[in-house]
């Protein structure tokens, strides 16, 4: 059957629309400088920004176990995980992911792919030592929850143009710095620049813009799939309580043992950076809007609503 799925909320539903609307208007402003250059190039550069942006999502479960030093599992080597994840998707109705585990000591997971037939759930070590198998349930269910709601295709899609942006924008510092240039270079490389400057100020707009969507757009995603995930194992308290102990443990974890996960910080079931603006510049929301929201989630189960 279809993946289980909490009632409605309207309000999440609007805030997902409103964001779709600007990630349109981030996609419309990458490709109109190319528009204005000519029907041709704006042709080009719609056509290089979807391919670029499919590519990237397609690599990003490669990339992202790379970055956690993780590998794969066969079922003979981890039973009991992928036991837990034949239930989950014996419930969901999805094919079963790939599962990876990592070596690192901090607790996270995470899901990457660009959709239910090529994605890869990965777990680390860390998790799996600290929590209750009814939590680490949970958390797998959320995870198998961004698989159905291929949150990296969408993810990638919406982060492409500020990341093209960001490209650009560092070109054109290294033109106005003069950076690894000297001499007539360096004076050519600024008039260059001062020239572009038009495009900089744009890119850097771009940029800013892409990036808040970004995160707008990851802090929904993780709602939904905390609701998805809750609802599908029918315990939303095991996922609050899984993310509390994961919380707990990063906000007591030295620099050094956080920078392993930053790479994938953004996908993970816990962001590693959280604290102090946790509105704009989060890519998962407050630890308390999460539970409130499970919290919620539990009563509906509970009343039969």
């Amino acid at each position: 059957m279809a993946p289980s799925r909490d009632a409605p909320d309207s309000g999440l539903t609007w805030r997902m629309l409103a964001t779709a609307v600007l990630v349109a208007l981030v996609y419309a402003a990458a490709v109109l400088p190319a528009f204005l250059a000519g029907p041709v190039w704006g042709a080009v550069a719609a056509v290089v920004a979807v391919a670029v942006a499919v590519l990237s999502a397609r690599a990003a479960d490669r990339l992202a176990l790379y970055a956690m030093d993780a590998r794969l599992v066969a079922s003979d080597e981890e039973p009991e995980l992928h036991a837990v994840v034949d239930r989950l998707c014996m419930s969901s109705g999805l094919p079963k992911p790939r599962l990876a585990v990592s070596a690192l000591d901090m607790p996270n997971a995470f899901a990457a792919g660009s959709g239910p037939g090529s994605a890869v759930v990965c777990v680390t070590d860390g998790l799996r030592a600290r929590l209750e198998p009814a939590e680490l349930a949970a958390v797998l269910a959320h995870e198998i929850a961004h698989v159905a709601n291929r949150d990296v295709l969408v993810t990638a899609i919406a982060s492409f143009p500020g990341m093209c942006a960001g490209l650009f924008l560092g070109w054109w510092t290294g033109l106005i710095t003069g950076r690894g240039r000297y001499g007539a270079g360096r004076a050519a490389a600024l008039l260059a620049g001062v020239v572009l400057l038009p495009l900089g100020v744009a890119a850097a707009v771009l940029f800013a813009a892409g990036t808040l969507v970004g995160l707008a757009l990851s802090r929904h995603r993780e709602l939904c799939a905390d609701s998805t995930g809750a609802v599908l194992t029918g315990r939303p308290g095991d996922l609050a309580s899984a993310l509390g102990k994961v919380t707990e443990v990063i906000r007591d974890a030295s620099r050094e043992d956080l920078r392993a996960l930053r790479p994938v910080s953004g996908l993970c079931v816990v962001a590693v950076r959280g604290g102090g603006v946790e509105t704009l510049l989060s890519s998962h929301p407050p630890l308390e809007r999460r539970t409130e929201r499970l919290s919620a989630i539990s009563w509906r189960l509970e009343s039969g609503g």
